[in-house]
């Protein structure tokens, strides 16, 4: 005969230990996904291409967010410039990491660029990043400075990388002035949670269930003051009526080339997509410059 005591004390103890490890896990994803600390601020891996740290020409400006942060950017304008560049960087990134590499061949195309600090990373305020969910905001304000900046007759282009990719896709589902004309996305993903799943089972070999998810939502809410955790870059493509180029590696073990894919397919408008062979996270253009270049001159010409 089955002691019914004995059963409620194991259902309630696996139920309590259920809740704790979820506790214990989404306080770990969020300390050391969401929190950024001021230690790895200003930080660049080796492979960085610094060649653009000290150049003269590029200027710190500053941005107020819509929630009265200041955030930081990088001012490279071009003598004779025919459009105008929003870099936004991805997760633990900066501008030098994330377009050290690019920014000789966009200022050579008659591009003003402006490389914006992330919030919450490296010069800009802010402790906690919102996974693109509150950078979209940011990177709309930073197309309205560079608009203001230059004219509102030059062409704007958003452009990502990680999660700055992202910010670019969400963004893209924004109400935006007419003179934003197009999105490059790289190497960008579906949605935090998607991401959040998906590295929670690579470095953990953990799953990511209802529960881990619910309390994941709770605590990012509480934390950036942002209630719409369920909007991803998918939702906002499909109110995006801008040609949009998309670039992943096929090696990118960070955030998987299926998430590009996937974006990709689920967006109905004008759209390319390069994958770039032997490209490992965040390092297509250095991987393959001349098909990268080609695919963002296509993304002009035909927006432009």
């Amino acid at each position: 005969m089955i002691d019914k005591r004995k059963l409620l004390k194991a259902v309630a103890f696996n139920t309590a230990a259920v809740v704790l490890g979820a506790e214990a896990i989404s306080n770990y994803i969020i300390h050391t996904s969401v929190v950024m600390p001021e230690k790895d601020k200003n930080t660049f891996p080796p492979e960085t291409n610094t060649k653009h740290m000290n150049n003269p020409e590029i200027k710190t400006v500053f941005m107020k967010t819509f929630d009265g942060l200041q955030l930081l950017g990088h001012w490279y304008p071009c003598e004779g410039a025919v459009r105008n560049i929003v870099c936004m960087h991805g997760w633990h990134g900066s501008w030098l990491k994330d377009f050290g590499d690019i920014i000789d061949f966009l200022h050579e195309s008659k591009c003003n660029v402006l490389l914006a600090d992330e919030r919450a990373q490296n010069g800009s305020e802010g402790k906690y990043m919102g996974f693109a969910l509150l950078e979209r905001y940011d990177c709309r304000e930073w197309v309205k400075w560079v608009s203001e900046k230059t004219s509102q007759d030059l062409p704007v282009y958003i452009y990502g990388v990680s999660m700055g990719s992202a910010t670019v896709m969400m963004t893209a589902g924004l109400d935006l002035p007419e003179n934003v004309k197009g999105v490059i996305a790289d190497c960008g993903y579906t949605s935090p949670q998607d991401i959040w799943k998906h590295l929670l089972h690579k470095n953990l070999h953990l799953p990511y269930g209802k529960l881990l998810d619910l309390m994941m939502r709770v605590k990012f809410a509480l934390r950036t003051g942002e209630r719409d955790t369920d909007h991803s870059s998918i939702e906002a493509l499909k109110k995006c009526e801008l040609p949009v180029l998309f670039v992943h590696g096929d090696e990118d073990d960070f955030v998987p080339p299926e998430m590009s894919y996937r974006n990709y397919k689920e967006f109905e408008g004008d759209k390319e997509l390069l994958i770039v062979e032997g490209a490992a996270h965040a390092v297509n253009y250095r991987t393959n410059p001349e098909a990268y270049e080609a695919a963002v001159k296509r993304l002009w010409a035909k927006a432009e």
